[in-house]
């Protein structure tokens, strides 16, 4: 008989929330995906066909891979919260923090300015939340695109304002 040793606290237990893409963004991500990666076959075969590495149609086949991993990054980004433990997973890394290792989290709105050389000029912009450890070094961030960032930015308030507490009393 073969006993399975779970070590790790993410096979015991269902997380409480997850803070990822919201669906119109994921949609979005995935029509960008699959975008991309066509083009970048297409572009790749032209090039294989031509026999040299030309441009065609200003975007290279290099270009589109790019793209293509840029997006799947976006769509992968997730954050998962467990008892006394944060996920965090981006493409190929996951990284797991305690509670008590994000010290701060910040919101501010970030603005884009996009000149066209005409004389146009647009703005955008995002509230993006960055998260902190203890020595001021950015953990990770997350924008409006995702559902769930303020339970962990509440979770982090009060985890520190906890242990703050803790501090007081000894």
């Amino acid at each position: 008989m073969e006993l399975k040793k779970k070590s790790n606290i993410l096979d015991e237990e269902e997380p409480k929330y997850i803070i990822s893409l919201k669906k119109g963004y994921r949609i979005l991500h995935i029509i960008m995906s699959i975008f991309f990666l066509s083009c970048t076959l297409y572009f790749g075969m032209i090039s294989f066909r031509a026999g040299t590495d030309t441009m065609v149609l200003i975007l290279d086949y290099r270009d589109c891979f790019v793209f293509f991993i840029y997006t799947l990054n976006g769509m992968t980004k997730r954050c998962e919260r467990y008892k006394g433990k944060v996920v965090y997973t981006c493409l190929f890394t996951k990284r797991e923090y305690n509670l008590s290792d994000i010290a701060s989290s910040n919101e501010k709105i970030e603005e884009f300015y996009k000149d066209y050389g005409d004389g146009n000029v647009t703005s955008s912009w995002d509230k993006v939340t960055t998260f902190y450890n203890k020595q001021g070094k950015k953990l990770f961030k997350f924008g409006l695109a995702y559902d769930n960032v303020q339970l962990l930015v509440k979770e982090v308030k009060n985890t520190q304002k906890s242990i703050s507490n803790q501090k007081r009393k000894k």
